[in-house]
């Protein structure tokens, strides 16, 4: 599954990860760290299994008016547990007609949640078959036009990730419980449907309901089962002897065509480089309207949000290939191998980001790849400094959907990267294979891919997965580089705060690029492995520069110091991309006249990678000196789009009036739809009042995905100007696109600050979008008033989707809303150290008892003492500062660790 905010992940610059959507919507937030286990969270385990589910069979019919389904649904049971006598499956809101187990009126329980069968205790293998109706709030969605919004289509589409299948079909909703699938649906005349595996047979009569029998032979969990009814464009295609097929809105199929043409590439690609052929026998991709992610990749069938169709103006910034081979990926990682928990996600989700870069790679090439994963890194940083830190592999969690954020796939991803560094491509794809095909249409723990990765490498890898995958957080590096007297010296600081179980020291190779006069380079590899340290090495001649982290194997961030005049070489003659926009962003701290025109010469090279140029020109613009400004005035017109959208975000942070005369034309009109809402974007950043006019002319220019709106209600919302109100106010009502609605309402807390704003994002929360509930709880977070506190506890009552609630707890906590929940967590935290206190003192008295009762059989020992040259009195001290004897001393190297000091000497030598 790809979430919204994931898709098209390539199509920005690549370094601020800016989205182009909106910069209110992406990629971290600010505001003080929060753990990521919410008051009353729980840890989750799997749940019995007493019973397998070797076959689902369902026979549904769909009633568009009424949003309902109703039918049979039919599971062959075998039994596992010899003893159990009643299979739990999850039914949410279901109108029960009849149960029968082996065509029998079967006892059963039901809840509106479980439903609970008793089964035969002579029963070793049979059939379950449920009659019902429901009309799901989840898990099937029906869609159809309304007076606001006329030209959407009828459709019906599931997404039964993570657990909401249970919505419109009996389950047992986990992703360990795999079972071949059968769906035969009934629809509307002139509705076509689509569903995992082969179509069996199609009934489409000129009069009366069509009828279509679909059949998967090979085991697949409930959350990747498909339906989807309507009327589309098919597109046919073929990969080798793999059929693919592209299912578009009709009138889109030049859009479908340009924007899948290179899927038949990337399966063969992915086959090759797996070793593991495309393992089902077919592959579709069906575009739907108001799909809930960017795509999600059901066995054989992926769904696909309508923005990845692109018009030939959005190709020029964007491209689709990262979310199709997103979900492509996943017909491999996820629906060949499946995760066993929902904890373990990331074998599904950190692969599939993964593999969107290495497609990249093959057909960009590793400049881009590096642009890619820099991209994940940046996004993941943003998570884990501004909301919460977490282990990859994390079983405390309210609901599995909790875990789906940067942690899961860019960190999933980027530990992945990590891996291939660390054992070699030729390995590191080797044991991907061998893991591939020993679980094949199993279920997987991150052991197993561990495992398999230590066979083929004979690597200990242990650490490395305790480090990344087990425990929260990264190392927060200071890197500071000299050279003196034939030494070239490289401390190393660890500055990341040492709080929920993130570690104090991490430990990992630093790799540097030591380059000559001559260009000739020599590699060194450090190993970090305290919390302050310095490496010394032997060097004959000063360098030119030094790369640090050529690679990329350090996952966290790195602060450099390093000579101005290295950096400066480093930006023009480092070999690859990155060491020279690495060098790029160093430089941006510094405004003397060299570094801006050896800047300038970065941004005016047209023969330089585009993302270099970018990060000189983002740099021109952090600097913001006047120099700079010319340069970027002079480029505004770069012939690169990524190039020029990144000038124009650049010229935004000059608040002046000429810089407003320079970026309005651009947000007026440029070739690229995303140059022009930076433009827009950019001149909120200005601050001039004289823009609001130009952003009130582009605010409903037609755009992909809305691109331009929403720049210019960015824009907006920056600019402050409360003439802005009743404009964007207006556009958080329904009827406008929803990213222009999600967009207004995150800018009104910085338009408005009055009750009649929170009245109105009171009101949306009642919204039926989940994705814009949340951010209505994140505006009204912004907005500060506790006033609005009941209203979200009024939702927190009834929202069903898992987003929306956490977001909802996150801010009723922000908003002190959740006072009393922590308050009696407090209470039980003291109550329990209480009781700890007295057992510690009756122990205590009993020691002094027997210590009492040996000095009387010994006779008296020497004033201040006991027998040890003073212990006693040490211990005595120990206890009065609440710790023990021995614990005394491990305690004042953690507080010294604390403030940096190293528990051994700190200079090395290499």
């Amino acid at each position: 599954m790809s979430l919204e905010h994931r898709v098209h992940a390539g199509c920005g610059c690549g370094f601020r990860n800016l989205n182009f959507l909106s910069e209110s919507t992406e990629f971290g937030e600010k505001g003080a760290l929060r753990p990521f286990a919410l008051s009353g969270t729980t840890r989750h385990f799997e749940r019995d299994r007493p019973f397998a589910v070797d076959h689902l069979k369902l026979e549904l019919e769909l009633d568009f008016p009424r949003k309902s389904v109703s039918g049979t649904a039919t599971l062959s049971l075998r039994r596992i547990d010899p003893v159990s006598t009643e299979i739990a499956l999850d039914a949410i809101g279901f109108d029960l007609k009849t149960v029968t187990v082996e065509g029998r009126p079967a006892s059963f329980v039901y809840d509106g949640k479980i439903l609970r069968v008793a089964i035969p205790a002579s029963l070793e293998a049979g059939e379950l078959a449920v009659t019902y109706s429901a009309t799901p709030r989840r898990g099937l969605y029906f869609l159809e036009p309304d007076e606001h919004v006329p030209n959407r289509p009828r459709q019906v589409w599931s997404q039964c990730q993570e657990e909401d299948a249970r919505h419109f079909l009996p389950c047992h909703d986990k992703p360990h419980v795999k079972m071949t699938t059968e769906m035969i649906v009934t629809v509307p005349n002139g509705n076509d449907v689509l569903s995992n595996g082969e179509l069996l047979s199609k009934e489409t009569p000129a009069e009366g309901p069509w009828r279509f029998h679909w059949k998967m032979n090979a085991p697949h969990p409930s959350y990747l089962l498909t339906l989807v009814a309507g009327e589309f464009a098919e597109l046919k295609d073929s990969a080798g002897n793999v059929p693919l097929t592209y299912l578009v809105p009709k009138g889109r199929e030049a859009d479908g065509e340009a924007t899948f043409a290179r899927t038949p590439d990337m399966v063969n690609y992915f086959g090759e480089l797996t070793g593991v052929p495309y393992p089902w026998n077919k592959y579709a991709q069906v575009v739907v309207s108001d799909f809930i992610f960017g795509g999600m990749e059901n066995t054989t069938a992926t769904t696909m949000y309508e923005h990845i169709l692109l018009d030939e103006r959005a190709r020029l910034d964007i491209t689709s290939d990262d979310l199709i081979a997103h979900e492509l990926a996943h017909q491999w990682f996820g629906d060949y191998v499946t995760c066993r928990d929902w904890s373990e996600g990331w074998l599904n989700e950190g692969f599939a980001t993964f593999m969107e870069h290495v497609w990249r790679e093959k057909h960009l090439g590793r400049d881009e790849y590096e642009v890619a994963i820099k991209g994940d890194l940046d996004a993941y940083l943003g998570e884990a400094t501004g909301r919460y830190r977490r282990p990859i592999v994390c079983q405390t969690y309210d609901a599995p959907l909790d875990l789906f954020d940067r942690h899961l796939y860019e960190k999933g991803g980027l530990v992945l990267h990590l891996l291939r560094r660390e054992i070699g491509d030729a390995l590191f794809w080797r044991g991907v294979g061998n893991y591939l095909r020993r679980h094949g249409r199993g279920v997987v723990e991150t052991r197993d891919l561990m495992r398999a990765l230590e066979e083929v490498s004979g690597r200990s890898l242990g650490q490395l997965f305790d480090q990344w995958v087990y425990r929260p957080g990264h190392p927060e590096l200071e890197v500071q580089i000299s050279w003196d007297k034939k030494v070239l010296s490289v401390t190393v600081k660890q500055t990341q705060a040492a709080t929920d179980d993130v570690p104090n020291v991490f430990e990992f190779p630093l790799e540097l690029a030591l380059v000559d006069g001559e260009g000739k380079t020599r590699r060194e590899r450090l190993r970090v492995s305290q919390r302050t340290e310095t490496f010394t090495l032997p060097v004959e001649e000063r360098p030119s520069f030094v790369v640090v982290d050529p690679e990329m194997r350090v996952l966290g961030s790195v602060s450099l110091k390093v000579p101005q005049d290295m950096l400066r070489e480093q930006l023009t003659k480092a070999e690859s991309a990155r060491g020279r926009w690495l060098a790029a962003h160093a430089l941006s701290k510094n405004d003397d006249p060299v570094t801006i025109t050896a800047l300038a010469a970065r941004l005016e090279d047209e023969s330089e990678f585009w993302a270099v140029r970018a990060a000189a020109a983002e740099s021109l613009g952090d600097i913001r000196a006047t120099e700079g400004f010319d340069v970027l005035s002079q480029h505004v017109n770069t012939a690169h789009h990524k190039v020029r959208r990144a000038v124009v975000r650049a010229l935004g942070r000059f608040k002046t009036p000429k810089a407003a005369t320079i970026l309005r034309p651009k947000a007026l009109h440029d070739a690229s739809y995303l140059v022009e809402a930076e433009a827009a974007r950019a001149l909120g950043h200005t601050k001039q009042p004289s823009v609001y006019e130009t952003l009130l002319d582009v605010l409903d220019r037609p755009s992909w995905a809305d691109v331009i709106r929403v720049g210019a209600i960015d824009g907006l919302a920056t600019l402050r100007d409360d003439r802005a109100l009743p404009h964007l106010m207006s556009r958080t009502r329904y009827g406008h696109a929803t990213r222009a609605r999600r967009a207004a309402i995150l800018a009104l807390p910085k338009v408005s600050g009055d009750r009649k704003a929170r009245e109105a994002l009171e009101e949306l929360l009642e919204d039926g979008d989940p994705h814009l509930r949340v951010d209505v709880a994140r505006a009204l977070a912004d907005l500060g008033d506790t006033k609005a506190r009941g209203a979200l506890r009024a939702r927190l009552e009834v929202d069903l989707d898992p987003r929306v609630r956490r977001r909802i707890r996150e801010v009723l906590r922000d908003l002190g809303g959740d006072s009393k929940r922590a308050l009696d967590q407090v209470r039980e935290e003291l109550e329990k150290v209480q009781n700890e206190h007295s057992e510690l003192k009756a122990r205590l008295a009993l020691l002094e008892a027997r210590l009492g009762e040996a000095s009387s059989t010994r006779g008296p020992l020497p004033k201040g003492t006991n027998g040890s040259n003073g212990s006693a009195a040490r211990t005595d001290k120990a206890h009065k500062n609440g710790v023990s004897a021995k614990k005394a001393p491990a305690k004042a190297g953690a507080k010294n660790a604390k403030k940096g000091k190293a528990a051994r000497p700190a200079r090395r030598t290499r």
